[in-house]
């Protein structure tokens, strides 16, 4: 919002500099986002008085003036048609710098010697007609520089956070400025007068929720013409355009009170009732910015008997607005639901300064006030006579909050005291009142409705920066979400250092067509990004697409992520780790071939992680992805992947260091013929069944069936493993071993019906 501190020291004033109120402001939670200056403060630029104005001879739309630039006379070309002789107007003198960057010198224009420019309003970058000269009061004396003319204002841009809609209004910014330290500023009390039908008409809110209050007041003998210069300027300062001076007064209005105003011109209504109504679907309204909007249902709109008038705390329509030929106003003060005319706003992507402040909640004191305001204005400026009262739908105002407020509970939250008189203080100037249950919030401070929150106004006038530093005076314990993050980081750089990438895609995908698991998005941004995945497969195989497109020759990676789902109608999470590969698992080398990335390069990997942490189970099903899942992604070669959940993450333990061994190792061959329906796993168990605890390792190094019946068989094979025993005791004997070797004999035997093969 931008703030003319002229405007400003209206209702307070202050001894600060600008750079102290800008701190003081953003220090206090108003961020000061930019100051800026109004008028005109270029050189050699003055007031000039047109004294002749004749027919350029060698030109047709160009004139030969001559001008009084309170030196003397000078001639200058024009091509401008809007002046006549007598008229003052802004005239740039030869040396002059016009704000689009050229010089202006003497020069001949069509044979005739021109010494400077006559200027437009739009040349200077000032606000005014933009076709022809700008022409400037008669009172002015020539030879006045502009830069007198147009002093200009200092204007802050200011933020204002949402829950502050209080700030949107000179009256609001004042009041935080007092809290600081200025002083108020003794003004006119503008007090609501009461209420009964006049002027013939009646309104009506058939929304009570959405509407809740609605106030009209008819004035008559209205003479609309332009603003005075003051009430202009301030507009412009601004940034609005005038436009006349009811609508004009609207305006200042809503910036002085915060409250939104409209005015309809009442001879175009049709009948003597306004409606506060939701609009029917299909209706139309062109509204004062010359555009149709169509209408939904629940829609809020005011109407009358011929239809919507106005799009309720947006915009006004066409068909009522006040013109020069008005004389009759019915002027609008009303409260309006913040989500109504935030939806309506949204969806019609029509923003006004009068839907900014709507939607963030409005004072609903100040309904009256500036009804009161804005007539007196009326009748100041426009000649306006007003009926007696106005009419409205409902005199109720919110009942005002009362905040509990201890004083221990001051310095166990700030860290430091406040005198009782320094918060009585506070809180008054921020419009509280003490009663015995605690402190009455004003109406234009909804946000304040807990004790913390009076305690935060405390601070923020006293000055975050006497909160007194200090470091924790401990360490906060792990949780449970700490524990999963460090398990996985540990999970990812395990995987990395095997050569695998850690890859992160979007989890938005294209919309599902299964309502019942898939979780689309209720307001996508796009189609393509209109569901949460289900899987991490589906998100990553176009990152792996990209990069074999791009000439990579082996993809290895893994994602580490969050899936959706739905469980009885409820939405679920699950972290879920996926591991893919596609291409070469290993580059050819002189030394070695090259190996493509296979189920094998998966299993490993896989096996090793699921023995570096336990809590992880290597997936039963895993290996290719299906060929035309990968072709529909634009992948051409074989990619291999595994998804497993992560849900029985847990911390786990560290594994203990294990010094090197002190006593040598023996190793011995052992081949079992069994029969070929025995699996290498069952012969495996048995050989760890037999309780031998030096048995350190055991690897199947050799698998030989006989397919010609000539030494095991046709229904025989042979199996040879390769044992190897330590002892961290003491060094082993043959006795040892042999002794061993016959009881994991004994055992297979007896388990899988195996034979020592001689």
């Amino acid at each position: 919002m931008k703030i003319v501190l002229s405007w400003l020291r209206e209702y307070c004033s202050w001894n600060w500099s600008e750079d102290e109120l800008v701190e003081k402001l953003t220090l206090s939670g108003t961020e000061v986002e930019s100051v800026s200056r109004t008028g005109f403060s270029r050189e050699n630029f003055v007031a000039a008085k047109v004294l002749v104005r004749d027919k350029h001879p060698n030109a047709d739309r160009l004139s030969v003036c001559q001008v009084d630039d309170g030196s003397g006379s000078r001639q200058i070309v024009c091509g401008a048609q809007n002046f006549k002789a007598g008229d003052i107007v802004p005239l740039a003198l030869p040396g002059a710098k016009v704000p689009a960057g050229f010089e202006i010198k003497e020069s001949k224009l069509r044979g005739e010697k021109s010494s400077g420019m006559l200027c437009s309003s739009k040349e200077l970058e000032l606000p005014g007609d933009e076709d022809g000269l700008m022409i400037l009061s008669p009172d002015t004396k020539p030879g006045t520089p502009l830069s007198e003319l147009f002093k200009g204002e200092t204007v802050f841009e200011v933020e204002v956070t949402p829950n502050r809609p209080d700030l949107l209004s000179y009256t609001g910014l004042a009041r935080e400025l007092v809290a600081l330290g200025a002083k108020p500023m003794e003004r006119k009390p503008v007090r609501p007068e009461g209420f009964a039908a006049s002027g013939g008409f009646t309104v009506e809110s058939r929304d009570a929720e959405a509407c809740p209050r609605y106030t009209a007041r008819l004035l008559e003998h209205v003479k609309v013409g332009a603003s005075p210069a003051w009430l202009k300027a301030r507009l412009e300062a601004q940034g609005l355009r005038p436009v006349n001076n009811v609508v004009d007064i609207t305006n200042y209005v809503l910036f002085e009170l915060g409250q939104p105003l409209h005015a309809f011109d009442a001879d175009l209504l049709q009948g003597k009732t306004v409606y506060a109504r939701r609009a029917a679907t299909g209706e139309k309204i062109k509204a004062l910015n010359d555009k149709e909007y169509e209408l939904q249902a629940g829609d809020l709109v005011i109407a009358d008997a011929g239809g919507p008038v106005a799009i309720a705390g947006v915009m006004g329509g066409e068909r009522s607005g006040v013109t020069e030929k008005t004389s009759r106003v019915l002027l609008e003060s009303a409260r309006f639901k913040p989500g109504d005319v935030r939806r309506t706003s949204r969806r019609l992507a029509l923003i006004s300064d009068s839907s900014y402040r709507f939607e963030r909640g409005i004072d609903p004191v100040a309904v009256d006030l500036a009804m009161q305001r804005a007539v007196e204005l009326l009748v100041e400026l426009a000649g306006a006579k007003p009926a007696e009262l106005a009419v409205q739908t409902s005199a109720d105002v919110e009942k005002q909050n009362v905040v509990p407020l201890r004083a221990t509970a001051i310095p166990r939250l700030l860290g430091y005291d406040v005198a009782e008189s320094r918060v009585a203080e506070i809180l008054q100037a921020l419009g509280c009142r003490k009663t015995q249950q605690g402190w009455e919030v004003p109406s234009y401070r909804p946000d304040l409705t807990r004790e913390v929150d009076l305690i935060e106004e405390i601070a923020r006038i006293e000055g975050m920066e006497k909160v007194r530093g200090r470091l924790p005076g401990g360490v906060a314990p792990a949780s449970p979400a700490d524990e999963r993050h460090d398990r996985e980081r540990k999970i990812a750089s395990a995987l990395a250092q095997w050569g695998y990438y850690e890859m992160s895609t979007n989890s938005l995908l294209a919309k599902q067509e299964d309502i019942e698991t898939g979780v689309n998005l209720l307001n996508p941004l796009t189609a393509d990004h209109a569901a949460l995945r289900a899987d991490l497969l589906a998100t990553v195989l176009p990152c792996v697409r990209h990069n074999l497109a791009y000439g990579v020759e082996s993809v290895k990676g893994f994602e580490i992520g969050t899936v959706y789902h739905r469980e009885k109608g409820r939405l679920a999470e699950e972290r879920h780790l996926l591991i893919v590969g596609a291409g070469a698992d290993r580059q050819a080398h002189w030394s070695q071939a090259g190996q493509e990335y296979d189920y094998f390069s998966l299993k490993g990997v896989l096996e090793s992680l699921a023995s570096h942490f336990p809590e992880i189970k290597v997936p039963e099903k895993f290996g290719a992805v299906d060929p035309t899942l990968a072709r529909n992604h634009g992948i051409k070669v074989p990619i291999y992947a595994a998804e497993l959940a992560l849900s029985a993450l847990k911390r786990g333990e560290d594994r203990p260091f294990s010094g090197l061994p002190a006593y040598p190792s023996v190793k011995r061959d052992l081949a079992f013929v069994v029969d070929r329906k025995v699996a290498h796993a069952e012969l495996l168990q048995a050989i760890r069944s037999a309780g031998v605890a030096e048995l350190e390792a055991v690897e199947c190094f050799d698998v030989f069936s006989d397919a010609k019946d000539e030494k095991l068989g046709t229904t025989r094979k042979s199996l040879a493993y390769a044992l190897t025993y330590r002892s961290r005791e003491r060094t082993l004997t043959e006795k040892d071993v042999s002794g061993w070797e016959r009881q994991i004999v004994e055992t297979v035997r007896k388990q899988v019906g195996a034979e020592l093969r001689t």
